[in-house]
């Protein structure tokens, strides 16, 4: 794919976010890493700036700018993810005047142009506000990253919650869903051996924790397959309200799910 030249602007936008991400060296290897060639500049932003401009107007296109921000800008150059999260805040900002966003994965993708400086902010902050910095569960991410950065809440809860029982399904293969299939993969029935099970089942304290997250899951089900975020009448606060609190819910029945044992199909 041919991603069009950005204007002058948008890389010394790019320029100064990512001067603040790497050192002289870094900034070095980088390039090279990216096949782009040194141009001017004595210090990093400029040094950014006319290395992005000079090989956009020799490519005729931005491939290369972006690949330096998805290099840059990815989980795999960080120990902490709270500063990955910080930077690629910070270059987001400035993708989304041009209609892109790096997301959770540290890829570039497209998205709806930011038209003020506070959209663009607010889009890339607010989500993370109302969380209160909890690391949402990868599984979710890959469901609902496009609505999420749209601000398309209605169908971004639907995609969350979608996420948990398609992964149920998957983990199985009991292709049901909702109660029926929360019920078939949890419950202990006569047997008392269930599909997925959470711990060893050997205590009563165990098997209730068995039935309460069978419960919780079928809850979760009632509560959010079928948002009501799509109401006209419901504000833009409590749309968000509502969507931080589905992926703070989708987050934890995730990370159980991280350490069910399989018994059977």
């Amino acid at each position: 794919m041919v991603i069009p030249k950005f204007d002058e602007q948008a890389l010394k936008n790019f320029a100064g976010v990512l001067a603040n991400v790497l050192t002289h060296g870094k900034i070095t290897d980088m390039l090279l890493m990216c096949h782009i060639p040194e141009a001017n500049g004595s210090n990093k932003q400029d040094r950014l700036y006319y290395a992005f401009k000079n090989i956009q107007d020799s490519n005729g296109c931005a491939n290369n700018v972006i690949d330096f921000i998805q290099k840059t800008i990815t989980p795999r150059r960080y120990n902490d993810h709270k500063a990955f999260e910080a930077d690629r805040t910070a270059i987001s900002e400035k993708l989304l005047y041009e209609g892109y966003e790096v997301n959770e994965k540290g890829q570039v993708q497209q998205c709806k142009k930011a038209q003020t400086i506070t959209e663009a902010k607010e889009r890339s902050q607010k989500i993370k506000t109302k969380i209160r910095g909890m690391k949402i569960h990868s599984e979710i991410i890959k469901y609902c990253d496009e609505e999420w950065l749209n601000e398309d809440y209605f169908h971004a809860m639907e995609e969350v919650a979608k996420s948990v029982f398609d992964r149920l399904r998957h983990m199985t293969g009991v292709q049901q869903d909702g109660a029926s299939l929360v019920t078939n993969c949890f419950s202990i029935g006569q047997s008392g051996l269930p599909m997925l099970a959470l711990n060893k089942l050997e205590t009563l304290s165990e098997k209730s924790e068995q039935t309460g997250f069978m419960n919780f899951c079928t809850g979760f089900y009632g509560l959010y397959r079928n948002p009501k975020a799509h109401d006209a009448r419901v504000n833009e606060d409590v749309k968000l309200e509502q969507f931080a609190e589905v992926l703070v819910v989708a987050s934890i029945i995730h990370e159980r799910l991280d350490h069910v044992y399989l018994t059977r199909r």
